[in-house]
């Protein structure tokens, strides 16, 4: 396994900006920067053996200071909603950032993708890790503690990504991590996703608000709905319906329920293809949840990596993480980290190929 390193740009406060290249030999690449602890780019063969950039970034610093849609990026304190901003702990009332409405969101105006972490290397003959750390003090956009936390991201020989999370406090709080990576398997970023074929193993979701958040008779079975994902379903099938659901969010943005209990264990998530390339994606963690975003507020007017244009449902989302609003929602798996306990996660992301007929050009 192989890593390179280089700079990437420095912020407007002077700080360093590196970009680092993970290469498993067998033709996947993971480009990553230590601004947000961002998935920069990641590239996969099709089933006819050419490489295709599946994620969508920018080619400089510059779009990661400037635009707002966690390309890539972890997102923390809490990625996805908290009602209201703010929640009770310990009897106390915790007032949060307002940046979604009269809500809050991935962590806040200056969540964890806008800040450079601290990164070093751990490489073997099968794998190689990036593993990235960050310090965020007690009050940061008015979550309680201090917490220090380690991502670790890593490719291996088997053609899997695996993301590595782990977290102190020093204060009760809550804490809610993810990875916001955007996919399209097609190899041709620009293009919609609606002929990618889609399955989420989970029986039940959360039916949102029109503000997406949770609605209290959440979670609800997906049979019978427009949200049932557990057979593969072309995406463009769905995000167009007049159906609420669809309606509330411009297409999914719903939260899938893996598990009612947070039990740790790593299971089978989700399966994307793309059948023209070959090219496929299975999801595995160990969070409760997996949000699906279809893309649905690409504006089809910003330009990308390699001045290309990426129009609304161009891409997806797949984030691995606890239900949103939890810290409001007792009847949910808790958020709530303490200062004797570690909070640990681990998602996966594998690369396969599907050779039934390989219409790749």
């Amino acid at each position: 396994m192989k890593v390179t390193i280089d700079s990437f740009g420095t912020t407007p406060s002077g700080e360093i900006v590196e970009r680092y290249t993970l290469d498993n030999g067998r033709g996947i690449t993971v480009d990553l920067i230590t601004y947000g602890a961002t998935i920069l780019k990641i590239a996969t063969p099709d089933c006819g053996g050419n490489i295709g950039d599946i994620t969508i970034g920018f080619d400089s610093l510059d779009g990661y200071l400037h635009k707002n849609h966690h390309f890539g990026s972890i997102v923390g304190r809490y990625a996805n909603r908290i009602k209201d901003a703010s929640f009770r702990l310990n009897g106390i009332t915790y007032h949060l950032d307002k940046n979604n409405g009269e809500n809050h969101i991935h962590g806040g105006s200056r969540g964890f993708d806008k800040y450079v972490w601290s990164a070093h290397v751990v490489e073997s003959e099968e794998s190689a890790s990036v593993i990235m750390q960050h310090i965020s003090p007690d009050g940061d956009m008015g979550f309680p503690g201090t917490l220090s936390v380690q991502v670790a991201y890593t490719l291996d020989t088997m053609d899997t990504l695996t993301i590595d999370y782990s977290a102190f406090t020093d204060a009760p709080t809550v804490l809610n991590l993810t990875n916001h990576t955007y996919f399209n398997l097609s190899g041709k970023i620009g293009t919609e996703i609606t002929d990618h074929v889609l399955t989420v193993h989970a029986d039940d979701y959360l039916p949102i608000t029109e503000e997406a958040i949770p609605a209290q008779d959440a979670p609800q079975p997906v049979q019978g709905s427009i949200m049932d994902l557990t057979y593969p379903t072309a995406i463009g099938e769905k995000i167009f319906k007049t159906d609420p659901q669809i309606m509330n969010a411009g297409g999914i943005d719903h939260t899938y329920v893996l598990s009612k209990d947070h039990d740790n264990i790593v299971r089978l998530a989700a399966m994307l293809t793309h059948p023209i390339s070959g090219r496929s994606l299975t999801v595995a963690t160990s969070e409760p949840g997996i949000q699906i975003y279809t893309g649905n507020s690409l504006d089809g007017v910003t330009t990308y990596r390699d001045d290309i244009i990426v129009p609304r449902h161009g891409a997806i989302a797949f984030e691995a993480q606890h239900f949103p609003d939890s810290p409001n929602r007792p009847d949910f798996p808790t958020t709530v980290l303490l200062p004797e306990h570690a909070y640990t996660q681990k998602t996966k992301f594998t690369f396969n190929k599907v050779i039934t007929s390989c219409n790749a050009k």
